[in-house]
């Protein structure tokens, strides 16, 4: 028997529900429905549409006319529609996420309305980074009204057999997020009649996924057209019904739950101006009072909490009190701290941020699997600037969100705001090579952070000496030694290096031993997790449960038990609680090289691996992308693979799950260059443009394809060479022009001029090369491109030495 909606809605909570619409729900703001699709299709193109379906139909009309009139007719249907009525009651409720088969933009409308931020996929171009973490997404199963290919557009309205055909993968994908969404959650299918042909595929499809769910969903159907025969079909298989549209749903929906409320209130806090950011950022002050010392997980190699430093367990840095003097008294806007994994980056900034905590700043940390929200950063940094205050925001591995720092900076120095300031930490081989604005240099300083000084040495064995919480993790063997012995072994046997000082104050045996014999003492399922993690994460993959569950095929019931029995190896930790995503963390990066490099030896063991992860991947999440990006990475990744042609694979691998991201594409074509498959590069950089705008990355690969074709293209003459790199020239000056401050084109032109002057003896190229590169090192100052110009000096010299010697020869 079907239930009433009052008791449906004592099962359900909205934001453990996941709401799947169907053409019912916008039929009250006076949505088309598929009969009247059918009927007016049918009508302009002159069929006889008796028996037929929509996808039919659809088919026959485009057939006979084409895609652009069906497109025509259809949208015709849905001109001027206006969210009204129970519809626009969906956003004062936090849904787990929306799912919906109409073409309108009804959902759209309403979350607009309210001003509260929405997801919206309606392709597989959709699947990158999404600009609100942490937002309701709605997922379009056959596209959307105003997005179509006959548009120009990547996006395609599934309407006829042949789109249905062409949007497999991608509604593919979406089934898998449902699959997701679906764990211990509640799906209510709403908006279909019985007698919708829609309905019988779409609750088919919901009990097959719903039946791979680790946690099963409840499912629960509200029709709104009554039925009780064809209801009981659906409740023998375990799904309850109820009747009713969306204004009876809503209706009991009030009477059960509060909506959330909208309107802006203030505490006094900066980011009631930004309520987005709470989620995806982390409070200081809370971690300063709330937080928890742990002396034993900084032995293990976790960085220190804000409680760590707090309790006085970490020891001064020399590099420290110019950051701190830099952010707290100048007029400098932010500070970068660049160095190695294991120099204590981390720890280092957090010592930083808790000193301008206790001098009166609002102290925040981005969380960093989350989009930087720079918009939302510029509404807090003048509301400090109203209120008088001063805040800082910490950024860690601060590569990973370049573009969005440089918007940022770029509005604070164009605002003249000083108000909130801005502390970066990033590997020094992940900085430098990247672009920069040049507000970052020109209003702030980098610190270099490497092996402990003598003076930091000093300070580390006065911590060990006199925190009682250390003392007791301290080695015989090495507390054994006089302090001056101790110094000195430190800074022999342990190199300075800061990780391995700390993790050789409490062992005395070489430190890559220490680590594989803490492994060797794990039983053979958790040295495979162990393994599996270390080798992910050393490869920049965003290791979470759900993905290392799918790799392992471990039960997810016995999850919490072996995390439990890797406590202070690997950390769970909370990326989205409202998808039920939770980060799997290695406790330190040197570590998990140590382990990658011993257990993972084989390159085809790695290929496999990326493989298996690729192809697990659900590009609807954020964290799935990142990976992706995090795979592409110069010196991780794919990279470890030596074969470019397997790379490349890989890499075709990632654009077919993801299409939208350029990260994959600009290195595929990098590749095909390298590998001498250079019709191959053009035609993949054709793609690209009529995908995307052209950007400096293309320009430059357009510019190195034409290098490659001067160099390496078989059987024609010299003057031809020499044709072809004056053609690299001029693309090179008409990048320069566009992208002046963009180091890898000006670099790129240099290389240019060395090829001109091989073939011809002449310097005019490599020198307004050099020139303009060195205009950008006095606007930019950015300290890496003193460096290339250094390289280009040493490269020219070197050629002009052997062609004299030649010559006196």
């Amino acid at each position: 028997m079907s239930i009433q909606l009052s008791d449906l809605m004592s099962r359900i909570s909205p934001s453990n529900t996941v709401l799947f619409f169907g053409a019912g729900s916008s039929i009250p703001s006076r949505a088309p429905s598929v009969n009247k699709i059918i009927y007016t299709l049918s009508r302009k193109h002159n069929i006889d549409s008796e028996g037929f379906s929509l996808s039919e139909v659809s088919s026959i009309a485009e057939h006979k006319s084409s895609r652009r009139d069906l497109i025509k007719t259809l949208r015709s249907l849905f001109d001027g529609l206006s969210a009204t009525g129970a519809i626009l009651n969906l956003p004062l409720y936090d849904w787990k996420n929306i799912y919906t088969t109409n073409y309108d933009n009804l959902i759209e409308q309403a979350f607009e309305k309210k001003d509260v931020p929405l997801s919206v996929f309606t392709s597989n171009f959709d699947f990158q980074v999404q600009r609100h973490p942490e937002s309701v997404k709605l997922y379009k199963l056959h596209g959307t009204i105003d997005k179509d290919v006959s548009d120009g557009v990547q996006s395609r309205i599934v309407i006829t057999e042949g789109d249905y055909d062409q949007a497999a993968e991608y509604r593919d994908a979406l089934f898998d997020a449902l699959r997701l969404d679906l764990n211990g959650a509640s799906l209510v299918i709403i908006g279909y009649s019985l007698s919708d042909n829609h309905i019988k595929e779409i609750v088919n499809r919901a009990i097959e996924i719903n039946g791979r769910s680790f946690s099963p969903a409840s499912v629960f159907l509200v029709l709104y057209e009554k039925d009780e025969n064809r209801a009981s079909l659906y409740e023998r298989r375990g799904i309850t019904v109820a009747f009713g549209g969306l204004d009876e749903f809503f209706l009991e929906l009030q009477k059960k739950c509060a909506a959330k409320t909208l309107v802006y209130s203030s505490t006094g806090d900066p980011l009631d101006k930004a309520p987005i950011l709470r989620p995806i950022t982390l409070d200081v002050s809370h971690e300063i009072d709330k937080g928890q010392k742990n002396a034993s997980a900084m032995f293990h190699g976790w960085p220190a909490s804000y409680a760590d430093i707090k309790a006085n367990l970490t020891f001064e840095r020399s590099t420290g009190r110019g950051i701190e003097k830099l952010l707290l008294n100048s007029d400098k806007l932010c500070a970068v701290i660049v160095g190695a994994s294991g120099t204590g980056k981390s720890t280092l900034s957090r010592q930083v941020v808790s000193f301008l905590y206790g001098n009166g700043f609002r102290c925040w940390e981005h969380k960093i699997d989350h989009t930087l929200l720079s918009d939302q950063w510029i509404s807090v940094a003048r509301e400090l600037s109203k209120n008088g205050q001063k805040g800082i925001l910490f950024i860690d591995d601060a590569h990973v969100h370049l573009a969005e720092i440089n918007k940022l900076v770029d509005l604070l120095v164009s605002e003249n705001i000083a108000s909130l300031k801005l502390l970066f930490s990033s590997p020094r081989s992940q900085w430098n090579p990247r672009i920069k604005t040049p507000n970052i240099f020109k209003n702030g300083d980098l610190f270099y952070l490497g092996r402990l000084d003598v003076y930091e040495i000093e300070k580390l064995l006065t911590l060990v000496d006199s925190s009682s919480d250390l003392q007791p993790l301290v080695e015989s063997s090495f507390s054994g030694f006089s302090r001056s012995e101790r110094k000195r072994r430190l800074e022999v046997k342990c190199e300075s290096e800061t990780f391995v000082c700390l993790k050789n104050i409490f062992a005395s045996e070489k430190f890559d031993d220490i680590v594989l014999r803490e492994f060797a003492e794990l039983g053979e399922e958790l040295r495979e997790i162990y393994r599996l993690v270390a080798a992910m994460e050393s490869s920049g993959i965003k290791v979470h449960r759900q993905m290392v569950i799918r790799l392992l095929g471990i039960p997810a019931e016995n999850i919490q038990s072996s995390l439990s029995q890797l406590t202070d190896i690997i950390h769970e930790y909370s990326v989205s609680e409202r998808e039920g995503i939770y980060g799997w963390k290695g406790r330190h990066p040197v570590i998990m090289e140590i382990i990658t490099k011993y257990k993972m030896t084989d390159f085809s063991e790695f290929y496999s691996l990326f493989e298996k992860v690729i192809d697990s991947l659900v590009p609807t999440y954020d964290i799935e992308v990142r990976t992706i990006k995090q795979l592409c990475a110069f010196d991780s990744g794919i990279s470890r693979i030596p074969d470019k042609h397997l790379r490349n694979k890989l890499l075709r691998k990632m654009i077919s799950k993801a299409p939208g991201e350029r990260i994959p594409r600009h290195r595929l074509i990098r590749y095909l260059i390298d590998i001498n498959e250079l019709e191959k590069a053009e035609t993949e950089i054709r793609l690209y443009e009529h995908d995307f705008r052209s950007d400096g990355p293309i320009q430059r690969f357009k510019i190195i394809l034409m290098l490659a074709r001067a160099e390496r293209t078989p059987g024609i003459l010299d003057e031809d060479r020499k044709a072809i790199l004056e053609m690299a020239r001029e693309q090179s000056i008409n990048s320069v022009d566009r992208y002046p401050d963009n180091k890898d084109i000006l670099r790129t032109y240099c290389d240019v001029g060395i090829e001109y002057f091989k073939r011809t003896g002449e310097m005019f190229v490599f020198d307004d090369a050099m020139e303009k590169l060195r205009s950008a090192e006095g606007r930019i100052a950015d300290p890496d491109i003193t460096s290339i110009i250094a390289r280009y000096e040493r490269r020219i010299s070197g050629i002009e030495y052997d062609d004299s010697y030649e010559e006196s020869s």
